[in-house]
């Protein structure tokens, strides 16, 4: 139920789609009744709209998530790696026989990385199907690590997961790691406030190896990059949603220091 609410929330809220609604909600009103009500709806979602697509809002709320993640040094043994999934198709690959583009392929490179330097190591990828279609990110995430190089009997798949909760309750479930062993959590910076304090909430130790960033940490972005805005925007806005209805929901708890 968590999952599907989420999802129709977002469908409506995310900031883009907002804007869209209501202009399209005003347009519809001015034709219908011609009121002051529809022009305020028109104006107010054409102003956020275009105010998104120009200013770098989304740069501005993605910093503070990724400044405080930086990248740790190499620890000197690691039992195993977990690899949170985040956007792989496998329906690209199922009908063109390539990996399609996805924002999350750095977790992977990350990932085979530390599988050399750890050779001992059990790899964990974690990822279903995000979406309310389509199959799971396993099938991908699959295919890459073998094209990388990666042992097959070193990876360990959980294909059931739609969130991040799931991803940790799920892949604790399938590993059962000790306490005494050492995981290294692979995800993007942004996501890492939260993935790690869900960890803490499960139980899991895990030390934070971000793969990627969104930032550059400094602001020399340049206003007018529509498209990117509006995708940070986005992506900030809905990292941000989730910290705090994980936090409301009792999922997250304070990540161990």
């Amino acid at each position: 139920m968590f999952f599907l609410l989420a999802k129709a929330f977002w469908f409506v809220f995310a900031p883009s789609h907002l804007a869209v609604w209501l202009t399209a909600a005003g347009a519809l009103l001015i034709a219908i009744r011609r009121d002051r009500a529809g022009r305020w709806c028109v104006w107010t979602g054409s102003a956020l709209l275009l105010g998104l697509a120009y200013y770098p809002v989304g740069v501005w709320l993605m910093q503070p998530l990724e400044n405080g993640v930086s990248p740790p040094r190499w620890p000197a043994h690691v039992d195993g790696i977990l690899v949170l999934g985040g956007g792989l198709n496998s329906d690209i690959l199922a009908s063109r026989g390539a990996i399609g583009a996805a924002d999350s392929e750095p977790r992977l490179v990350s990932a085979f990385a530390l599988a050399r330097r750890y050779p001992n190591a059990r790899v964990v990828f974690s990822g279903g199907s995000a979406a309310t279609v389509g199959g799971p990110e396993t099938i991908p995430a699959k295919y890459i690590f073998t094209q990388m190089g990666l042992a097959p009997d070193r990876l360990v798949l959980e294909g059931e997961s739609r969130d991040t909760w799931e991803n940790f309750v799920f892949s604790k479930r399938l590993v059962k790691p000790k306490p005494s062993e050492v995981w290294v959590l692979c995800t993007s910076a942004y996501h890492m406030r939260r993935a790690t304090q869900i960890a803490a909430r499960v139980g899991w130790k895990v030390i934070p190896w971000p793969t990627d960033y969104v930032t550059a940490g400094r602001n020399h972005y340049i206003p007018g990059d529509f498209p990117q805005n509006l995708e940070r925007t986005d992506l900030a806005v809905h990292e941000w949603l989730g910290l705090l209805a994980y936090r409301w929901s009792g999922r997250t708890a304070p990540a161990a220091r």
